[in-house]
C-alpha cells in the first residue's frame, strides 16, 4: 500500500514539475501559443455544436474545441469566456459561456492556433464558406 502512495506522489510531483517548467501554468507539452487574451478577441464563428473559430485583434485564428456539445452555440450572437488570468488556454479550467435558452458553461478541451491554409482546410472540413478575414496576409502575424 505504501508503494502505491509513493508512486502517486512521485507521479504528481513529476507532472507539477512539468507545469512549472513552462512558466505558463500549463503542462510542458502544451504550447503557450495555443492561448489568446480574452480582451483581444474580435470575432468568432461556430463550426458545429462543439467547435468554433475565434479571431483576435492581431488577425490570428484559433480553433477551439469544447469538452461537450452546446445545442445553442450555432445560434448565438454573443459568447463569453471564464478564465483565471485573462488568457484563454486549453488547460487550467478555462471555459466558454453560451447564453442560449439555458446558459451553458462548457470547459474548453483544446485550442489550436491556425495559419491561413489551416483555417481554409478547417472550413472545408465543416463545409463552411470562409469569411473575408482569411484573405488578410497578416492572419498569422504577431499578437500584441
Amino acid at each position: 500500500m505504501n508503494g502505491i502512495r509513493i508512486l502517486t506522489i512521485a507521479s504528481a510531483a513529476t507532472f507539477l514539475g512539468g507545469c512549472a517548467a513552462t512558466g505558463s501554468g500549463g503542462p510542458a507539452f502544451l504550447s503557450y501559443d495555443d492561448c489568446f487574451f480574452a480582451r483581444s478577441m474580435t470575432d468568432w464563428r461556430p463550426l458545429d455544436n462543439r467547435n468554433l473559430v475565434v479571431f483576435t485583434g492581431a488577425r490570428r485564428a484559433y480553433h477551439v474545441q469544447l469538452a461537450m456539445p452546446s445545442m445553442s452555440l450555432r445560434f448565438e450572437d454573443t459568447i463569453a469566456f471564464t478564465d483565471r488570468d485573462g488568457r484563454i488556454c486549453p488547460y487550467g479550467g478555462d471555459s466558454i459561456v453560451v447564453n442560449g435558452f439555458m446558459p451553458d458553461r462548457i470547459p474548453i478541451a483544446s485550442i489550436r492556433r491556425m495559419d491561413e491554409n489551416q483555417l481554409e482546410d478547417l472550413y472545408r472540413t465543416y463545409n463552411i464558406a470562409g469569411p473575408e478575414i482569411i484573405d488578410a496576409p497578416e492572419l498569422a502575424g504577431e499578437d500584441e
